[in-house]
């Protein structure tokens, strides 16, 4: 089917919601849009999506919830009926609520909500979880959703997907990002990327913890590896964690 205007519209630390975002996608026709919600400018009012559009919507999720930054932005998106498809991407840990937060978000804007997803990838912060997914089985779980929204565009109606209200409180991520002197070059990449505005312009190798949210951006925009998680206890937790989500999930679709 061919749409006037085809939207994609994600939050991606670390890319790969971005990835899954952008494969959704490219399986309908039209003009392709980009609202990259990491850099978003706050005070930007976006404009109203209209019906003869689609909205492909992805948000990682963080402890449960789609992070607090992404959400605030997302608000500012309005529809007139525009079909979306939304997905939540997670590290192969638990989903919690942020599926259900996101399709209310779109529903009370006005979007249509023609199916809903949740997808794994590595796990943007222990990255010894889910190593190396999305993979070719995931890829052909994406390519399938895509297809089954494709024949759902004219559904009118209501779906069911996991979690519950109220919503599990926001968590603040205890892991923060710091960086190695000796590495970095002063590129200003991190403070551009950081959607907290937590790496002052002035002193690129400064976070300030109070901001910082986890969220990664820095990490995987850094061309030197200069940034990381720097807590004293990270390796001991990240080795936990692993054990913890070590068996693999697969892909989840709600209609």
């Amino acid at each position: 089917m061919l749409f006037e205007k085809i939207s994609e519209v994600y939050f991606s630390p670390s890319n790969t919601t971005k990835e899954i975002t952008n494969k959704i996608a490219k399986n309908f026709e039209g003009t392709y849009e980009i609202y990259d919600l990491l850099n978003y400018e706050k005070d930007r009012i976006p404009r109203e999506f209209g019906s003869d559009e689609l909205a492909v919507v992805g948000m990682p999720v963080f402890a449960g919830r789609i992070p607090k930054v992404a959400r605030e932005k997302l608000e500012k998106f309005h529809s007139d009926g525009t079909p979306a498809i939304a997905f939540v991407n997670i590290g192969n840990a638990d989903v919690g609520d942020a599926l259900l937060e996101l399709t209310d978000i779109l529903k009370e804007n006005g979007f249509n909500v023609i199916g809903a997803a949740i997808f794994v990838s590595q796990h943007s912060i222990f990255t010894n979880v889910a190593k190396g997914r999305p993979d070719e089985k995931d890829l052909e779980k994406i390519k399938e959703f895509a297809d089954k929204c494709s024949e759902r565009i004219d559904f009118k109606g209501d779906i069911t997907v996991p979690g519950n209200k109220p919503y599990k409180e926001y968590k603040i991520v205890p892991y923060k990002a710091g960086c190695d002197e000796t590495l970095c070059t002063f590129c200003y990449d991190c403070v551009s990327a950081c959607p907290n505005d937590a790496i002052p312009e002035d002193d690129p190798v400064v976070t300030d913890v109070d901001k910082c949210d986890g969220c990664s951006a820095c990490i995987y925009i850094c061309p030197e590896d200069a940034r990381s998680f720097v807590n004293e206890d990270f390796d001991q937790v990240a080795t936990a964690f692993a054990e913890k989500f070590s068996k693999r999930k697969e892909p989840e679709f709600f209609f």
